[in-house]
């Protein structure tokens, strides 16, 4: 879908990181424009060798960026998000993003979409024996009391350990004040 016929639509940052579900985030996309939102797709350097750059370009109408913009580049052409959704997260990626490192693209943009309020969703891609890692418990912590919706699915079959496509756009549309899925309550500035 061209970002042409997108006029009008939400638009989602999907964060990807190098986690095996990111090979299919093709599909997440997919998902998300039948819910009508305009995509634009970012990922960790990691999370740049899991996806088909090309393909997500092509569904999307927008550059997958993975890196800083250099001062002669041009300025990016992503409208700005309505909504971030990261996944897969990797463990790596929500303990950096907990205790303020932003030393990647992805994380510098999360910390600034937190700033001026955008609704964020994250996924957590994390096997159980790291996911019990006091580290990652209490970034997954300190990210719900930040209003981030974390959406770990310890029980989920490996190699996954991660919710659904499906539950993961349910609990978006909740986060972002449409679609279904719970609501999201006031958040204190």
């Amino acid at each position: 879908m061209s970002n042409e016929s997108q006029s009008g639509a939400r638009t989602l940052y999907v964060i990807v990181c190098g986690a095996g579900p990111a090979a299919d985030v093709a599909t997440l996309v997919q998902f998300a424009q039948l819910r009508g939102w305009r995509v634009c797709v970012a990922t960790t350097p990691a999370g740049r060798e899991f996806v088909e750059a090309g393909e997500l370009e092509r569904l999307t109408g927008y550059p997958v960026r993975t890196e800083f913009r250099k001062p002669s580049d041009p300025e990016p052409s992503w409208p700005m998000a309505d909504a971030i959704l990261v996944a897969p997260a990797t463990i790596n990626t929500v303990c950096k993003w907990a205790a303020g490192i932003a030393d990647n693209l992805v994380l510098s943009m999360l910390f600034e979409c937190m700033g001026v309020d955008v609704p964020v969703v994250v996924a957590p891609n994390v096997n159980p024996a790291l996911a019990r890692h006091p580290a990652f418990q209490r970034s997954v912590a300190d990210l719900q009391s930040w209003g981030v919706r974390v959406l770990y699915e310890h029980s989920a079959p490996p190699p996954v350990w991660m919710a659904s496509w499906e539950r993961i756009m349910n609990e978006l549309g909740g986060a972002a004040g449409g679609g279904r899925g719970p609501s999201k309550p006031p958040e204190p500035c």
